[in-house]
């Protein structure tokens, strides 16, 4: 599923409306975007807090007959200062109904919460304004995933799922010159190519290849799979950036990582580091 069917998907999950086949595809994608599950976990809170404030406002006592009073009540009450309970229980009860009837309006009907001076009507009407920031968040997001699985794929050749998880704001020759290199560097390894591999890497890179060369070919695992790739991040003055594969040998039932650290050296970019990850 696409994150836009995703989101759109979201209330009817956590209402449990959808079939088991929905719901497990939905679960799939949570489990393997953060920004769907920032988004879940959001809207869920959204509705928890909906349906708490909902049950806050249900009468903790329902009124029945009025109760009796004794003989000898009656007779003390009686005289100029006699009371009439049947009619003080009957107010009550027409307050209780009234209030409660208005604090459901304001709940139904979100205008109403902001022409209420109320700490509920404040309450949802700031729910409303967070949802509408995070519904334009996740707009953005999308968009920006758009623009990057078009990129990356243009580097692969294959359709690869980009998930964002960084928050920099890099040009997109930089983002582009990045991935390049560490889908070159992935191809290299899958090849067998150590001189191709050794090009594309830092000097502290190729003298760990010269002395490990078998950490970094996988030229007996068959064609590779890209699966997923993060967008590039920035740690420590290093372009980082992670990616998901399978192949048709070895990870044929299964996907690794590979973590990268990319620096800059002129007008190029090498990889400064691979590291395996289950």
């Amino acid at each position: 599923m696409s994150c836009h069917e995703v989101l759109d998907a979201l209330e009817s999950y956590i209402a449990g409306d959808l079939d088991d086949r929905e719901a497990s595809r939905v679960a799939g994608h949570l489990a393997t975007c953060p920004a769907c599950g920032v988004a879940y976990e959001e809207t869920r809170l959204l509705v928890s807090e909906l349906k708490d404030l909902r049950n806050a406002l249900q009468p903790t006592r329902v009124f029945g007959e009025v109760p009796q009073m004794s003989t000898s009540v009656k007779q003390r009450e009686r005289g100029p200062r006699r009371r009439s309970w049947g009619r003080a229980w009957t107010v009550a009860a027409a307050a209780l109904v009234l209030a409660l009837a208005g604090a459901v309006a304001l709940i139904t009907v979100p205008s109403l919460a902001r022409t209420v001076p109320l700490p509920v009507g404040a309450r949802l009407d700031d729910l409303q304004r967070e949802n509408q920031a995070v519904q334009a968040q996740n707009q953005a997001l999308q968009e920006r995933v758009t623009k990057l699985e078009a990129r990356v794929e243009s580097l692969t050749g294959d359709e690869v799922t980009v998930v964002p998880t960084s928050e920099e704001d890099l040009p997109d020759e930089v983002t582009m010159a990045v991935q390049q290199v560490v889908i070159e560097f992935i191809k290299a390894q899958y090849a067998g190519d150590v001189r191709r591999l050794k090009s594309l890497s830092s000097p502290a890179l190729q003298a760990r290849i010269d002395e490990h060369p078998d950490e970094y070919l996988r030229d007996d695992a068959g064609a590779v799979s890209f699966a997923q790739i993060t967008d590039v991040g920035v740690s420590e003055g290093l372009y980082v950036t992670f990616v998901r594969l399978s192949d048709t040998k070895v990870f044929s039932d299964s996907q690794y990582q590979e973590d990268f650290s990319v620096k800059r050296a002129g007008d190029r970019y090498l990889v400064e580091t691979m590291e395996m990850d289950a």
